[in-house]
């Protein structure tokens, strides 16, 4: 193999293949570098003068080839003993190096000698590998299959008789052919050294020049690319979001709107199995090159995917105008196949200011998911994203932004309230409650943040940090001698994660202290309803790890018996709104003691929210209830004020009495 790679004329010669192999792994690597090195002695010989790094490279060769005789022999010994074969096998690696000292101790031309040297050497390998070390493996093959030495020998004849001495012949054939072309090279290669070097110093300038102008070429084809369609020659993706930012960098102090439109054309998959991908390319194109026409000044167009395209104008006020003129176009034939075809389309439109807080991803994330809007709504024609929707969303990105930040900042914290029997005092548990404190705005309620994130993957992050952070908290409190129970929420999306009970087994995992039957994880009933079986399959494997489950705010979702009876939790939590209307509104008092007989029917644990005052929890004793949380036991508190709590913690005297009456 021949390959001109500017600087050298590289020659491969023994290129290796798999006819090589012997079986024996150890051998085959070895006989690999005895070929590489054999190449690179072949490169020198057709590439340099003959004095120079050949004897380098041919002393290197000898040393491998000491080295991997003494190793092959041992394989052999260890396999045939000094068996006749072996020694016969030794005698042939002597006869080498004796070959190669008389090679080395002729007196003729270096050139003479040196060819016929790499003569010898391309044969005497070929031979080595292909005749004498496949036949001693074949023999050792047999050898450990159980065969006597004699069997081993004739049948590792029989195997390289057939085919073996036509492969080495044509091999050496080509090997010997392949040499004297490397003496040709040589000779040829000063002269066309010379010749190289003058038509090199000739053409250096014109060649720097041409690169020049093909790099220019392509970087501004890699930026057509990157930009722009290749199909419609409008700017792509990458191209209008490139387009919107400098609108927005470069305008940022012209007063009014500006509009992103994002378009779908309403019949292209008719016309795509009607004429054929082909022709509906070429329609995209047509209808591009009008629409482009139609466009008001200033305006920017680009095809975003198969058949949705968005046009960007500073004008707000241009928007009814600029649509009507693409409605009018689009509604115009084009001739496609002999048919005239046309098309009507749905948009969506998002208007904007000019100013830096806008973010040229969002808008288009923003028409994007109006447009979606519009086709379930409006198809054929188009909506608008609403102002107040447009806020809104954007408090929401800004909001989910923040919330990344104190994720990875440590700025949530964890405050608790304590579960207690309202007689006796005990103390069942603490419900773990999330806050955050804001570098800005202070210490927020879970209410100021978790809902607008309730559907997005974050919440599961921050699900995760609750469980952690708790667990770490039990442990504090176990060091000194506290041990306590606690619960935390998750919302339905952890709930109902894929990965929901791997991860939470990996969280448990790092707390082998602390039992997993003192960790409570509280749902919505809404969180359970979208999918019962998948949240009831759920619930079971984490049960199985240890971990209880409470239905959060029973009452207010579906409360069925049916449901009660399949979703298996331990614990209902009573909806404080029920218990802190009960002292107005005979019907919620109906309803605690509808729920207090379905706990007890179903053997569930029972704990009511919302003790706001002392008469809220002389109800519920009243009516069967004794577990409760609320501010007239406690209001959240951080884990260090637990301890101080619970020393001065005792049931109001009205509680005690009213259990003696109950």
């Amino acid at each position: 193999m021949l390959e001109d790679n500017s600087e050298n004329l590289v020659f491969e010669i023994f290129p290796w293949n798999r006819n090589f192999e012997t079986g024996i792994d150890l051998i085959d690597q070895q006989h690999k570098t005895l070929v590489e090195i054999l190449n690179r002695l072949a490169r020198h010989f057709a590439c340099n003068p003959p004095e120079l790094g050949c004897n380098r490279v041919l002393d290197e060769l000898l040393d491998y080839a000491a080295f991997h005789f003494e190793e092959e022999e041992q394989i052999w010994r260890h396999a045939l003993s000094d068996s006749r074969q072996t020694q016969d096998h030794h005698d042939t690696h002597q006869l080498f190096f004796a070959q190669i000292r008389e090679f080395q101790g002729r007196q003729a031309p270096r050139e003479e000698v040196l060819t016929a040297l790499f003569k010898y050497l391309t044969r005497w390998l070929a031979f080595h590998i292909l005749d004498s070390d496949r036949k001693m493996a074949l023999t050792v093959q047999a050898v450990e299959g159980g065969d006597t030495l004699e069997q081993a020998k004739v049948w590792a004849d029989k195997q390289l008789n057939s085919s073996a001495s036509i492969l080495v012949a044509g091999l050496l054939d080509i090997y010997g052919k392949l040499s004297a072309l490397a003496i040709q090279l040589m000779r040829e290669q000063n002269a066309r050294l010379r010749v190289e070097e003058e038509l090199t110093r000739v053409q250096q300038q014109h060649i720097r020049q041409a690169l020049e102008e093909q790099a220019s070429d392509y970087q501004q084809q890699l930026e057509f690319l990157a930009y722009y369609d290749p199909l419609t020659g409008l700017m792509n993706r990458n191209g209008i979001i490139r387009e919107i930012k400098t609108t927005l960098q470069r305008d940022c102090s012209v007063e009014g709107e500006g509009a992103l439109i994002s378009l779908d054309l309403d019949n292209f998959y008719e016309v795509n199995a009607r004429f054929g991908e082909e022709a509906a390319d070429r329609y995209l194109g047509l209808l591009g090159r009008r629409w482009l026409d139609a466009l008001y000044p200033g305006g920017a167009l680009a095809r975003v995917s198969g058949d949705e395209f968005v046009v960007l104008l500073k004008d707000g006020e241009q928007v009814h105008a600029q649509l009507e003129a693409l409605r009018l176009t689009a509604g115009q034939a084009c001739d496609l196949g002999g048919q005239a075809v046309t098309s009507s389309f749905t948009a969506g439109v998002v208007l904007f200011l000019h100013d830096s807080a806008n973010d040229a991803d969002t808008l288009l994330r923003q028409a994007d998911q109006t447009l979606f809007h519009a086709k379930q709504e409006a198809r054929g024609s188009w909506l608008f994203l609403e102002a107040g929707e447009q806020r809104q969303y954007r408090f929401r990105q800004k909001r989910l932004e923040e919330l990344q930040q104190a994720l990875h900042n440590d700025q949530f914290r964890l405050y608790y309230q304590p579960k207690v029997d309202l007689c006796s005092g005990e103390l069942i548990g603490l419900e773990a409650l999330i806050r955050w404190q804001h570098p800005e705005q202070g210490l927020l309620q879970p209410g100021d943040f978790l809902p607008s994130i309730e559907h997005h993957l974050i919440i599961v992050d921050i699900g995760e940090w609750v469980i952690e952070a708790a667990l770490q908290e039990m442990r504090r409190w176990d060091g000194q001698g506290l041990r306590l129970n606690v619960s935390v929420n998750i919302a339905a999306l952890q709930l109902l994660h894929p990965a929901f009970v791997r991860r939470l087994q990996a969280i448990l995992a790092r707390f082998p202290d602390i039992a997993p039957q003192r960790l409570d994880i509280e749902i919505l009933e809404t969180a359970t309803l979208g999918d019962l079986d998948k949240a009831t399959e759920v619930i079971l494997q984490c049960e199985a790890l240890g971990v209880s489950f409470s239905l959060d705010d029973f009452g207010t979702g579906y409360s069925s018996l049916s449901y009660l009876k399949q979703l298996p939790v331990q614990t209902l939590k009573i909806d404080q709104g029920f218990v802190l209307d009960s002292l107005q509104d005979n019907g919620n008092i109906s309803i605690l003691r509808a729920i207090i007989g379905l706990s007890r029917a179903f053997n569930r644990n029972l704990v009511a929210e919302g003790v706001e005052t002392v008469r809220h929890g002389e109800v519920l004793i009243g009516l069967g209830c004794t577990v409760a949380q609320g501010y007239a036991i406690a209001k959240p508190m951080p884990a260090a004020a637990l301890i101080e709590w619970k020393r001065t913690w005792k049931p109001h005297p009205r509680w005690l009495a009213a259990s003696l009456q109950a």
